[in-house]
């Protein structure tokens, strides 16, 4: 069974990164990627490692930020090491916030969502929340699938190194500096509208400190 699923997921990755459209099913997309199988990490980053397809191209690699090339789109991924370490709960969105598309995500002890809004003719934003990160890009209709196939590959990969972030948090505390970690949003509509993931919230440990809402 686990080799049937695997050989399904492959095919839908080999399928979209043709050049014929094959589907904008999202739910069969999101089904196929989010297979139990195992990813080895080729990428490594500030207390974390992740894995990156074939084909998705590292323009920016800022600690916790990290900007990738997939086809001709650029997707921002941010990850949340102190939500990770304190193991904040997830704060779940309204799907009324999205217009074209929104699901919640759930693998094993990790939990998440997609939601996608249709913000012009052939332009969708999409933003993942999953394993204590977020993806956010734009992209039109006939690579929408792919890249979302690839980001939920990315985010599932993704592995804390425990120690190196304790580490990390002392340092920083110790200094007396505000733990902000901050991302710039997509850049295709030419807007920095996606600040701080906020989706995780932490109410018992008051040390972090979180921005505000602009």
């Amino acid at each position: 069974m686990y080799k049937k699923k695997f050989i399904f997921f492959v095919a839908i990755i080999l399928l979209l990164s043709g050049c014929t459209k094959i589907t904008n099913n999202l739910d069969d997309v999101i089904n196929a990627t989010m297979v139990n199988n195992k990813l080895s990490a080729n990428t490594v980053s500030t207390g974390y490692e992740l894995y990156l397809p074939t084909g998705v191209k590292q323009v920016v690699d800022s600690e916790y930020n990290q900007k990738f090339k997939i086809r001709n789109r650029y997707i921002y991924l941010y990850v949340d090491t102190v939500s990770y370490y304190y193991k904040n709960v997830l704060n779940y969105k309204s799907d009324d916030n999205y217009n074209y598309f929104y699901r919640e995500l759930k693998l094993s002890d990790k939990a998440g969502y997609i939601g996608i809004n249709k913000v012009e003719d052939n332009l969708y934003f999409c933003k993942i929340v999953y394993n204590y990160s977020k993806i956010e890009f734009y992209s039109d209709i006939d690579d929408l699938s792919f890249i979302v196939a690839n980001s939920l590959i990315i985010e599932r990969s993704i592995k804390y190194n425990d120690s190196l972030i304790k580490m990390e948090l002392d340092n920083s505390v110790g200094d007396g500096r505000e733990i902000t970690y901050e991302l710039d949003g997509p850049e295709d509509n030419e807007s920095m509208f996606s600040e701080f993931l906020q989706e995780y919230v932490d109410p018992d440990n008051q040390q972090i400190i979180l921005p505000e809402d602009n």
